[in-house]
Parts: structure tokens; sequence; C-alpha cells
């Protein structure tokens, strides 16, 4: 019993999760270089120390991969490539899940697609 409510509750924050890095992923198509650059947080290691974290430039590699400027993402921050495939594919696997668990979730009159 407990073993399927945490994997229960984990698929939930996994698919919320994906929502939001949905909105991060969509949000460089949708809105403006310089909207996207303003609803992001400030970087706080850059801010207290004055030094770059692992993840400085992730912004604006992902406004150039929104734009279909690889050199300029791999410029900006070389792991911004391999991590927005990552994302993308979580994205993928997440939509064919929710899909999946919807279908199962149906009942079975009135949502077939045969004539009766």
């Amino acid at each position: 019993m407990f073993a399927h409510q945490l994997r229960t509750a984990l698929c939930i924050a996994w698919l919320a999760v994906s929502v939001a890095v949905y909105g991060a992923l969509l949000a460089p198509l949708a809105l403006s270089p310089a909207t996207v650059y303003a609803l992001a947080p400030v970087c706080q290691w850059k801010a207290k120390y004055n030094r770059e974290c692992i993840l400085c430039g992730m912004t604006g590699s992902f406004v150039a991969i929104s734009r279909g400027d690889f050199q300029t993402a791999a410029r900006r921050n070389q792991g911004s490539i391999p991590l927005y495939l990552a994302l993308l594919t979580n994205e993928c696997v997440a939509f064919c899940f929710a899909l999946g668990k919807l279908g199962r979730a149906a009942p079975s009159r009135g949502w077939s697609t045969e004539a009766v």
C-alpha cells in the first residue's frame, strides 16, 4: 500500500515539475528575449561572490536555442544544449505518460471510437 502511494506521489510531483519545465521551455518561444531576461531570477552566486555558477548563461542559451542559434547557446553555457535536450525528452515522456494515464482512467462507455 505504501509503495503504491509513494509511486503515485512521485508521479504527481514529476508531472507538476514537468509542467513548470514546459513553461520554461516555451517562454523563449512565446515571449521577447527582453521579457524572458526580465522574468529570469538573478544568479545569487554571481550577486554574492561575483563568480559565475554552473548554470550562469542558461537563460541566454535557452533564448538562443529557441531561435536556432546553437553556436551562441554553446558559447554562453556549454551544458545548455545537452540540458535542453534532456528537458525536452522529459517533456515528451511526461506527455506520453499523462496521455496513457488519461486513457486508462476514461470510462469504457462513451469514449470508444468504434461505431456502435
